[in-house]
């Protein structure tokens, strides 16, 4: 590169003419649905004076970039042509994520731009790239943009007002569908029945099962008492030191994907009889967007390539922290003729958490669930909710099957029981064929939004 121009040893000049329209270009406006710029974003770094003393000082970051579509946070230090990213830069920043309780970094001069991950107290350069001229700003934009996609975590949160329409059963099987694609997936189970947390095997199930007295029963449900799960993620994501690995367990599905070979996980944020409004009272704030704002501030974007939230078919707080976490929204519903009736609820809560705030709460279709072949009435009311509820997509459905409450009841995702039962093939087929589905379209509504 030859000589800069003078203007480029200035980093205000710099901030404004490269890394603001790098971030423009890389598709994060300053202010949008899908981002949000924070400049001079100050972050609290304690110091000691010459008595010894503990003092906090505050000190600025050139940006704080919040991007909502990924649920990633991230932070911005500009420097100039003749102050380059050196060793002292690289220091500072590590200090920066580290009081900040933030994952990455970016260092940018018009030389180059660092991308950095801090992580178990060690500052990690993830990747690097050569600015070939400050003015070129597309190319910069699409390595941004590519790293970004690499940690990109999408929300889904399965909805409904009423019971018994197998909403968790939707959760279990999507959950383990996405993950034999060989994706990495958290199931949030926000429901305190704990239906998710029992079928993912991380709830003591076996121990329920065989439960032979009313005291056992008992001591199983002591034991949740002091464990870290979903409620106590949502009071503790602000506290110094919050690791959410602490929350999170492995769901027992893990060791069949592991023999499979596949790189895919399924992880559970369980909960318990714990999972109540009271339990989060006490707390400060807008109490139905914590687990939003604990997803986005624990950085587990780069762990996670899909988060499947079981909400509790209430108005609950509870419930509404899952419709406000979730960039998008499922429906699932019989068709039966009150169900078209109970469509419009969740539908309600939805759009209402859409039209507040924008990046969130997108119904992506209706499931049709327990569905009869040869049942005049699951016909008529599909078209009647296709003509209800106009424009809305209505998903591939779930037909009826003894398979389904067996598998259920042995704890097996479909596709995972249609191995040992022949009978099981057909309704796992339908589960497939939803995820694809489910796949496409966020990809679709990706695209077209430039995510």
């Amino acid at each position: 590169m030859s000589e800069l121009p003078s203007e480029w040893n200035n980093e205000a000049y710099v901030s404004l003419h490269l890394v603001q329209e790098m971030l423009r270009m890389a598709g994060l406006p300053a202010r949008s649905g899908y981002s949000h710029w924070t400049p001079e974003f100050k972050v609290k770094v304690p110091r000691l004076t010459k008595n010894n003393l503990v003092i906090e000082t505050e000190k600025e970051v050139d940006f704080l970039i919040e991007d909502y579509a990924r649920y990633i946070n991230f932070l911005v230090e500009v420097k100039a042509a003749n102050t380059r990213i050196n060793h002292d830069a690289r220091v500072q920043l590590q200090t920066y994520l580290k009081y900040s309780n933030t994952r990455f970094g970016v260092l940018i001069d018009p030389f180059s731009v660092e991308i950095y991950e801090y992580t178990e107290w060690q500052l990690k350069l993830r990747c690097k790239h050569f600015i070939q001229h400050p003015e070129r700003i597309q190319p910069i934009a699409d390595f941004i943009k590519s790293f970004l996609d690499t940690v990109k975590m999408r929300t889904i949160a399965i909805h409904t007002s009423k019971g018994g329409v197998g909403k968790t059963t939707l959760v279990v099987n999507i959950a383990y569908e996405l993950a034999t694609q060989g994706n990495r997936v958290l199931v949030i189970d926000l429901d305190d029945q704990a239906n998710a947390s029992l079928s993912l095997g991380v709830n003591k199930a076996d121990k329920f099962d065989n439960a032979s007295s009313l005291e056992e029963f008992e001591q199983i449900l002591e034991s949740f008492k002091d464990r870290k799960e979903v409620v106590e993620f949502l009071k503790d994501y602000d506290l110094p030191n919050f690791n959410y690995r602490e929350y999170i367990y492995p769901s027992t599905l893990n060791q069949i994907l592991n023999k499979a070979g596949s790189p895919g996980k399924v992880d559970v944020l369980p909960s318990s009889y714990k999972t109540i409004d009271a339990a989060l009272a006490n707390l400060g704030g807008i109490r139905e967007k914590r687990l939003d704002k604990a997803l986005r501030q624990s950085d587990m974007a780069n762990d996670y390539d899909y988060v499947v939230i079981d909400t509790p078919p209430s108005a609950t707080t509870i419930a509404s922290n899952g419709l406000y976490a979730a960039q998008y929204v499922l429906i699932p519903s019989q068709m039966e003729y009150l169900s078209v009736y109970g469509i419009r609820t969740p539908i309600k809560r939805a759009r209402e958490v859409q039209e507040e705030n924008g990046k969130r709460g997108m119904i992506i279709g209706i499931v049709p669930m327990m569905t009869e072949k040869n049942v005049k009435l699951h016909t008529t009311i599909k078209q009647l909710v296709q003509q209800t509820f106009k424009g809305m997509t209505i998903m591939p459905e779930i037909k009826r099957a003894t398979a389904v409450g067996q598998a259920s009841k042995a704890r097996h995702p479909l596709s995972l029981y249609a191995e040992q039962n022949s009978g099981a093939g057909e309704v796992a087929n339908q589960f497939f064929a939803l995820t694809k589905e489910i796949v496409a379209i966020i990809n679709q509504i990706e695209s077209a939004v430039g995510i």
